[in-house]
């Protein structure tokens, strides 16, 4: 297998995983597996499809699972959800577009071997003693402009996960960036990196990432991936990591 396969082999299986932990993260979330398709269902946020979304192995059988996969989110009580369609598979997203999905958002593939990626401190930070998933949750809703404190705090409200470490940095004694790092067959897979607005360009992300990075080496990791936004692709890029295509997000929402 060559490199860029490996790596994002361990995307994908990383991925998965991080969202079937999620489905034991909220009350009534739940994980529907089918022949080659997983989903996440998080009734708390029905009408966030980040959460509530689907992962398939080949467009066949996102084809053969789609009318079940769509039953169980409206049982659920969900009004959008998203079906993940991997970078260069136009098959997924035709049969998403015929079946009224409508193309959401296209979040960049991410990948790197740690042992490639400049971890020196550029800064010293003043990280949280104990963070928790609330805390997290807080940053990530201040820093999407959301003022109401239970927006991402629900999604983890009973999460118990020991294989994602939890990092918050302070700015003034305040929380001002923060990032889970979850560890899954020796990747480091990164998910809600956030800064708040007052507290952004002062590399506090960046820094943050690399300390998490350093433990994660320091435990056994040996490769790191994620997805990320347009607006923080220029971060990822900067601390060394590789793009390997977009995904396209493909959401169903109700009218």
């Amino acid at each position: 297998m060559n490199t860029e396969m490996r790596l994002r082999d361990r995307q994908k299986t990383s991925q998965r995983a991080f969202y079937r932990a999620m489905a034991h993260g909220s009350p009534r979330a739940a994980l529907v597996e089918l022949p080659g398709v997983q989903a996440t269902l998080v009734p708390v946020r029905e009408w966030f499809s980040i959460f509530n979304s689907a992962f398939y192995d080949a467009a066949d059988d996102l084809e053969a699972a789609h009318h079940a996969l769509a039953a169980a989110y409206e049982a659920a009580g969900v009004k959008a959800w998203t079906v993940w369609v991997p970078p260069d598979d136009p098959r997924g997203a035709a049969i998403l577009g015929g079946l009224g999905h409508a193309l959401d958002s296209t979040p960049m593939l991410f990948v790197a071997d740690i042992a490639d990626l400049d971890l020196d401190p550029r800064l010293e930070l003043d990280l949280d003693p104990v963070p928790t998933w609330e805390l997290v949750a807080w940053v990530n809703d201040r820093a999407h402009g959301v003022l109401e404190p239970w927006t991402m705090t629900a999604v983890f409200r009973t999460m118990h996960d020991p294989a994602s470490h939890l990092y918050v940095a302070r700015r003034d004694g305040s929380p001002a960036s923060a990032l889970i790092a979850r560890e899954h067959e020796a990747d480091c897979y990164f998910w809600f990196v956030a800064t708040i607005p007052d507290a952004r360009g002062l590399g506090l992300a960046g820094e943050l990432m690399r300390h998490a990075l350093r433990e994660a080496r320091d435990r056994g990791c040996t490769t790191t991936t994620l997805e990320s936004t347009s607006v923080a692709e220029g971060l990822y890029a900067h601390l060394g990591y590789t793009p390997l295509g977009r995904y396209q997000m493909w959401e169903a929402r109700a009218r």
